[in-house]
């Protein structure tokens, strides 16, 4: 896949993956908490709109990519990391770095198709009656999906989710015409 197709959710997640922390915030719940980086930024995209996820609908986007994550990107990012470690332990492979960057396309292109997936489930999703503010509405999304995360949470948690919500928040405050948010 060299190319894709036009995804608002994925150009979102493009630019609050850049901003200031984001990408740290994400890898640390990744890492910490087995959150996955797509539904954490899935939360922030349905959050500028003003729309706070229920506990069924995170389910059902959980179990709807689910196995995708398990069984498709995380082994090639598995094999990504392991050829990173092998480079770092000293071992001789000249084509070690050049692999490296191939497979973290493919990953990110598996990344993308999981989000295609997530964009595809949520235009099945009901408009909810009421909306929040931003900032309110992924501040509750992301803690009702941490809050369903089997693994206990962690004192950096609320760090983290702040960090979330702030540049999503600044995202969301963008796209609005005068750079406003609505209320």
């Amino acid at each position: 896949m060299t190319t894709r197709a036009p995804n608002a959710f994925w150009r979102f997640s493009l630019r609050v993956y850049r901003a200031c922390g984001v990408q740290e915030a994400c890898l640390a719940l990744q890492e910490q908490r087995g959150a996955d980086v797509n539904l954490l930024l899935f939360c922030g995209w349905l959050g500028q709109g003003g729309r706070a996820l229920t506990l069924p609908l995170l389910r059902q986007a959980m179990a709807s990519v689910g196995a995708w994550q398990s069984e498709v990107i995380a082994p090639v990012r598995q094999a990504r990391r392991a050829l990173k470690q092998r480079s770092a332990a000293g071992s001789p492979t000249s084509f070690g770095p050049a692999l490296r960057k191939r497979i973290l396309a493919l990953e990110l292109n598996l990344e993308y198709v999981e989000q295609c997936l997530l964009v595809e489930l949520a235009a099945r999703w009901p408009l909810p009656g009421r909306t929040l503010t931003p900032r309110q509405a992924v501040a509750r999304s992301l803690g009702r999906y941490l809050a369903l995360l089997p693994t206990p949470a962690q004192p950096t948690d609320s760090a983290h989710v702040a960090t979330l919500v702030e540049s999503c928040g600044e995202v969301a405050s963008r796209a609005r015409p005068g750079g406003t948010a609505a209320a």
